[in-house]
Parts: C-alpha cells; structure tokens; sequence
C-alpha cells in the first residue's frame, strides 16, 4: 500500500497516530483532494479528517507529501508530523493559509454587530488554506455570517453583494442576496445577514421557477464589468483546461487515454468553428444550489468566482450539475428557453453546446480529484456524455 493509499485508510491513519496523539481513536475522513501530476511535488494529496481524541471528535488538515519530503516542508503553525504516512497535519482551528481563524473564532468577534458575544460559531464550508464560512449563533436565535479568505479578494466580494442589495431595493424584478453588512480587512472577513427563502432544489420540479431563474442570471449577466475579477475565462482559458483535464484523466486511467484525445481534439476544433461572442460578468461557479426562492424573487450566493466571461458557461454548468438530479432534465430544458428569451443578445445555441462539453469532461475530472465513491465509474460515465456532445452532436437546446 502507497503512502497515499494508507491516507485515504481511516484504519491505518489510526495506528499512525496512536504513538503521536494520546487517546486518539476512530478517523474519519470528511473530505479528499487528490492531484496525479508529478510535477506539483511534493503535495499529491490533501485531506481532512475527523478523529475522535478522549472521546471528543476533532478536526484536522493533512498534507501528504512524497519521498520524505514533509520532514523539510515548513509549515508555518502549529503541526502533527506523522512521518510514518509523509503527512503534516493541522489541528483546527490552525491553519498555515488562514492564521485569522483562531480571532474569529473568539465569541466576542460579534460585538461590533450584536453588542453581545455569539453563543454558538459553527465552521460551515472550509476550505483549508484558502476559505472558511462561520455562522454565528446569538442567545436570542440570531445568526450572523462571515467568509474570510487567505487574501484580500473579499473586500471585492462585498462590493458585489453591495450592488446587488441595492438593485434589489430599487428593482422588484431584481435578484435577492444576502444583506452585506461590511468587511473588516484586518482578518480579510466579510459580514454578512442571513438569506431569507428556501433552497431552490427543495422546490423542484417547478415550472415557474424555470423562468424566473433564468430572468435573475440574466440580470447578472448584465450587471457591470467592473463587479468581474482579474482572471477572464474565455475560449482560449477553457482549451487550456481541456487539455490539462486531458492529461489529469489520463494519468488516473490510462486506459482512456484514446477517447480522451479524440474528445479533446474534438472540443477544440468545435472552438475553432465557433462565432465570436462578447465576454460579459458571469458568476463563475453556477450551480442549483447557488439559487434560493423568497416568495417571487429568486436569491443569489456565492459571488467568489465573479469574472468575465461567457454567459453560456454559467447556463452550461448550471445545467451539468442539474442533471445529476432525476428531476432536472425538464428544468434545465425550461431555464434555457426561458433564458433565450429574456437575453436573446447573450444566448448561443453553438456556444451552449460547446460549454457543456467542456463542462461534462470537467466533471469527469473532479471525480478523480475529490475522490467521488465509485470515482471511475463516473469519471466514464461523464466521459461518455462529453462524446455524445462533440462526437456525435446530440444535445436538445431551445432554437
């Protein structure tokens, strides 16, 4: 058994850490991000697990590393060397690329917005070195949210929150978001209100939901350049994507490494054939669960990904991961009528078909780096939709 493959083992994590942790005992892994390339040594694993130390879970980020390598990383807080398995591990709230997490974790980080210390912090989406959300919970049943980040990229956060609250109070045809309430550049954190509504796949199948989706991306769409990021994501970006997912999938499975060629060779000639179209703001990680419903209005979240791009990317993703569900084909089939109609300026037929190529071969490289159970089977079944998409021309997209 690899390195590797002992840290994917909840069993033999445990042994390891019987002589360096007192009272550990059962692991549990929560989440696994795994890398193929040799060439991003000496990190080809990250993972996070939960191990019961006195009988209390706690959490920890683990970095494995290659050929003895973790004894000469330097790790920059407080660290487990377990050098058994080559891992470092961090236990939370420490953090090498979030040293503000132990500050925010302090009850009275919510005075300036309560005047009262928070009962309860609950960590809700980490994302070691780069991200965290906390809620914070007061005695009276309020909550409180914050992001913070390794960078300063939340300040530009806020500003886009900050629009889309106002366009909201002066347009009832506009998206809701969550209320920004400010960002504090000391711990690079943003503060924001709870959402009102519901989770949009808690309502589905709903056929008129479909449009009103489709009106609040078009709204986005249309929203100002100057909300976008640094990094645009044009045609030019997502070749290059192709071709490392390529290379990545082939590493995993060498086995498809024929169909992989013929497919990426397939997209990046379909590219070529492509009109030209105009780079607009996109949300840059749309999905189903990035959408709430609050009566009429549909609620937006998640504005990290913010760039410049083609709209018909967020289209394409949206519907990517909506098939997923059993009851999505309709609504996805809805939404993009419904979009064509509300933005006929922004919607391609072409383009939507190229995107959700590239967006299915992207999905059947995420099975692979996050581990998915059952990873090889929807790594081919993914595979197989992007060939049906650029192989044989086989989508149905509104005329």
């Amino acid at each position: 058994m690899t390195t590797v493959e002992r840290c994917l083992d909840p069993a033999a994590v445990q042994q390891a850490l019987q002589g360096l942790l007192p009272d550990s005992g059962a692991v549990r892994i929560v989440a696994s991000r795994r890398n193929a390339s040799r060439h991003r040594n000496p990190n080809p694993l990250t993972l996070r697990y939960e191990v019961d130390v006195a009988g209390t879970p706690r959490g920890f980020y683990g970095k494995v590393f290659r050929d003895g390598a973790s004894a000469l990383a330097d790790p920059g807080a407080p660290v487990l060397h377990v050098a058994s398995l080559d891992l470092l591990l961090w236990p939370w709230p420490a953090d090498p690329g979030l040293a503000q997490l132990p500050a925010l974790l302090d009850p009275a980080v919510t005075q300036p917005w309560w005047n009262a210390n928070a009962l309860h912090i609950d960590a809700l989406r980490y994302e070691p070195e780069q991200r965290a959300t906390l809620r914070y919970t007061a005695a009276d049943g309020r909550t409180l949210f914050a992001k913070t980040f390794s960078d300063g990229r939340g300040e530009a956060i806020h500003r886009r929150f900050e629009h889309f609250w106002q366009s909201a109070r002066h347009d009832s045809h506009a998206p809701q978001v969550a209320e920004p309430l400010g960002y504090t550049p000391r711990t690079r954190t943003l503060w924001q209100a709870p959402a009102t509504g519901r989770p949009l796949v808690t309502l589905l199948p709903n056929d008129r939901l479909a449009a009103a989706c489709a009106e609040a991306l078009a709204a986005l769409h249309a929203a100002p350049l100057e909300l976008a990021g640094p990094q645009a994501r044009d045609r030019a970006h997502w070749l290059g994507e192709v071709r490392r997912r390529q290379r990545k999938i082939t590493r995993s499975a060498p086995e498809l490494a024929g169909r992989l060629a013929r497919v990426a060779d397939a997209i990046e000639a379909a590219a070529a054939a492509l009109a030209p179209t105009s780079l607009g703001l996109i949300h840059g990680d749309c999905h189903p669960d990035q959408l709430w419903v609050d009566g009429e209005r549909i609620v937006l979240f998640d504005f990290d990904e913010f760039t410049l791009g083609d709209p018909m990317e967020d289209l394409a993703a949206f519907v990517v991961k909506l098939d997923m569900r059993s009851d999505g084909s309709r609504f996805a089939a809805q939404l993009l009528a419904s979009y064509a109609q509300a933005a006929p300026g922004r919607f391609h037929q072409h383009a939507l078909r190229w995107h959700l190529a590239v967006q299915q071969l992207l999905q059947a490289s995420r099975a692979f780096v996050f581990q998915v159970p059952g990873w090889r089977d929807e790594l081919a079944s993914r595979l197989a939709r992007t060939e049906a998409l650029v192989l044989h021309d086989r989508i149905e997209v509104p005329s």
